[in-house]
């Protein structure tokens, strides 16, 4: 018996070693998800810092031409002979990712004026694509401009997916719109200068709920957001 005893016999874990072992996990999880959360954070406040980047060059260029971008029917002299000039009627036309559009050549006119860093290729060679003519965003997907977006007045950037010749497809997570929103507005996605609504590539009411606030309890990426100049 007593040989038998030492090959079955071992000793288990006490309850105060348990115990230990399963705070160790729990700050190993605790840390882990904390480190998400600041990743996260991260992301969107580089998001937040891309877009008043934006912001500030084009009203520096406003300023230093009395035109907007993509619209200046000067750019080819005034900034360099290889852009495409606007028709200066004071709107930025076209879709936000449609060749030769004004909408298109307003990132090719910010960053050859030298208010912004490349958004890849240049003038003719912009195909519309993100990373291709338009910038980046750090979150994924990218910055699009469009003057009266879905009903909404004047000019405004967009950050979303790429859905045809729009930038307007489900990029955000309502979570991540909505902390976007609290940071550089007042947090409700229907009114303000930031405006949250369904991306055009998901069904209705997937990021913003029929009462009109952040649909919370959807943590799929179903939002795109709207910023006014």
């Amino acid at each position: 018996m007593k040989k038998k005893c030492k090959i079955f016999c071992q000793k288990g874990f006490s309850l105060i070693e348990s115990a230990i072992v399963l705070v160790i996990m729990g700050f190993l999880i605790g840390g882990v998800l904390k480190g998400k959360d600041l990743i996260e954070s991260a992301r969107l406040k580089r998001v937040i810092s891309q877009l008043n980047e934006y912001r500030l060059a084009t009203t520096a260029f406003l300023d230093k031409y009395d035109a907007l971008p993509g619209d200046f029917n000067k750019a080819s002299m005034l900034i360099d002979q290889g852009l495409k000039n606007g028709n200066g009627n004071g709107i930025v036309d076209g879709e936000g990712l449609a060749s030769g559009s004004e909408a298109l050549n307003f990132w090719t006119h910010l960053s050859a004026a030298g208010l912004i860093g490349s958004p890849g290729p240049q003038g003719t060679e912009a195909t519309g694509d993100f990373g291709k003519g338009v910038p980046e965003a750090s979150i994924g997907g990218g910055f699009t401009v469009e003057n009266n977006p879905r009903g909404l007045k004047g000019l405004w950037f967009i950050l979303g997916k790429k859905v045809g010749d729009h930038g307007d497809g489900g990029l955000l997570t309502p979570a991540q719109a909505q902390s976007i929103d609290k940071k550089m507005d007042n947090g409700h996605p229907t009114s303000g200068k930031v405006r949250a609504m369904d991306g055009s590539d998901v069904s209705a009411h997937a990021c913003v709920s029929e009462g009109g606030a952040y649909n919370v309890e959807n943590h799929e990426p179903v939002c795109v957001l709207f910023f006014q100049l």
